[in-house]
């Protein structure tokens, strides 16, 4: 028997409630930033109840949160689906991520606008961004290392360097690709990846549908 509760009169199973009240949450921050987003919006965009909310999601930080760590989460499985069978270099992994980013504009802007607010030390989300970074730049460099070990990147390059500036290129082109008019992101963080091949090399060569 699934785990079903009733909120407003609707009957939905617990996991398809939260699905739905991160979803709206999602979109509240990214419009209206933390400080901007109430909790009583969020449960008006589902249509559920203020204390219907709480019964999920105890206060807005830990609703943050959430979204949060389900977005990258998703974002995780998304690549291990992607390259299950293949040998993907760092350029295939930056390119399929950037890809899947354009097709979601409204998450690039919910992290945008997040990222900035997190800087203040006592926003809810300092934490999470510090670690985040910090994690996907190490990520950055072991799969930067794997590349230079296969002749894939140029060996006299530093990882760790190079992984920083790599996160500030999509985090930047992200930002001017939200703005109007956008400009390519995914184009030109791919010339750019490009410039980091050694002449004569390819990368694995992993071809990324557009609607995967």
């Amino acid at each position: 028997m699934r785990v079903t509760e009733r909120i407003e009169g609707l009957r939905l199973p617990r996991t398809e409630r939260r699905q739905q009240i991160l979803a709206a949450a999602a979109q509240a921050f990214s419009e209206t930033g933390f400080h901007g987003t109430s909790l009583a919006d969020v449960a008006t965009r589902v249509g559920v109840s203020q204390p219907g909310l709480l019964h999920h999601y105890p206060n807005k930080q830990a609703l943050i949160l959430a979204v949060l760590g389900e977005r990258d989460d998703e974002d995780s499985r998304y690549l291990e689906s992607t390259f299950r069978e293949s040998d993907p270099s760092v350029v295939d992994w930056l390119t399929a991520l950037c890809r899947r980013n354009a097709h979601r504009p409204e998450l690039v802007q919910l992290y945008t606008v997040t990222a900035a607010e997190s800087l203040d030390p006592a926003h809810p989300a300092h934490e999470f961004f510090q670690t985040r970074y910090q994690r996907i730049r190490t990520v950055l460099a072991q799969r930067i290392e794997l590349d230079q070990q296969k002749g894939r990147l140029d060996p006299a390059l530093d990882p760790g360097g190079l992984a920083a500036e790599l996160v500030a290129l999509m985090d930047g082109l992200q930002l001017q690709w939200l703005m109007r008019p956008p400009v390519d992101m995914c184009a030109l963080l791919e010339q750019s990846l490009q410039r980091l091949v050694p002449a004569g090399s390819t990368t694995s060569g992993n071809e990324v549908r557009e609607d995967a």
